[in-house]
């Protein structure tokens, strides 16, 4: 019985084809959830993109917490809270004390609520951004909701957070960098040469007519079933930006081949 329970309510390992499948009025709850998900309004993406896709991959592509996303759904199924299992996540910081830190100057001030709220992806620029905020100054986002991933992330290159609610669907975070240590102490990954293309043991191809997110997805999911050092050569039709940046973020070694329009060699070496 508590095996039919569960099919009940989704839960964060569920695919998302298999909840609109069921619950097809949960289209409505997904596009008020993030405007990222206004795309599986479209049938031809809503075929495709879901069948690959978790609702725990799906909440982060949208810039939300899993377990947000899951109370989400099962609420208007009638269910309350989310089934356990949903794994954690980085705490909130709305409502906490301001730190010191605050009166550090703004060495770069980014608004990406544009951004969001046409359902695209900031997350390369925001990296861009960091990269750009010296020591002993603040990055400052506007935003759409709190940016609880985010803490994860830049707390890796040495980021300190704060976040405070300005208004309805604004909130303004703070990333202050402490210093290099924090960068210093991550491992950095070799660089590829020409010889690491020489040899690979999986290739992808990125078909023109497969719409973000299903390209990362693709590249990620092939990535996932490598060994660390071992190398996936991606055969791309643009340079993957947001792939990228989450290669960055994950730690792995890539490199790239421009060879013309709508051809591009990604080679990734996996770290770890």
């Amino acid at each position: 019985m508590a095996g039919a329970d569960r099919e009940e309510v989704v839960h964060p390992g569920m695919k998302v084809a298999e909840v609109l499948a069921r619950w097809p009025h949960l289209l409505e709850v997904l596009v008020e959830a993030s405007p990222a998900f206004q795309k599986l309004k479209n049938p031809l993406l809503r075929r495709t993109m879901p069948a690959l896709v978790t609702v725990a991959q799906a909440a982060r592509i949208g810039g939300l917490e899993p377990e947000e996303l899951v109370a989400r759904l099962n609420r208007a199924l009638g269910k309350e809270g989310a089934p356990p299992g949903g794994g954690g996540g980085a705490e909130s910081l709305l409502g906490t004390p301001p730190p010191p830190w605050l009166a550090a100057p703004v060495g770069f001030h980014l608004d990406v609520r544009p951004i969001l709220e046409a359902g695209g992806e900031p997350f390369s620029r925001i990296l861009a951004a960091a990269r750009e905020v010296k020591p002993g100054e603040r990055l400052v986002l506007e935003v759409l909701f709190e940016p609880i991933p985010l803490y994860r992330v830049l707390a890796k290159q040495g980021f300190l957070a704060w976040c405070e609610k300005v208004g309805e669907r604004h909130y303004r975070a703070h990333f202050y960098r402490q210093g290099m240590g924090g960068e210093e102490g991550l491992a950095k990954a070799p660089p590829l040469t020409e010889a690491d293309w020489e040899e690979v043991q999986a290739e992808v191809t990125i078909e023109e007519n497969l719409e973000p997110p299903l390209p990362m997805m693709r590249v990620l999911e092939a990535l996932a079933s490598l060994k660390p050092g071992e190398k996936l050569l991606v055969h791309h039709v643009r340079r993957p930006v947001h792939l990228l940046a989450r290669l960055e973020e994950e730690g792995h070694a890539y490199a790239l081949k421009d060879l013309g329009p709508g051809r591009v060699k990604l080679l990734i070496r996996k770290g770890g």
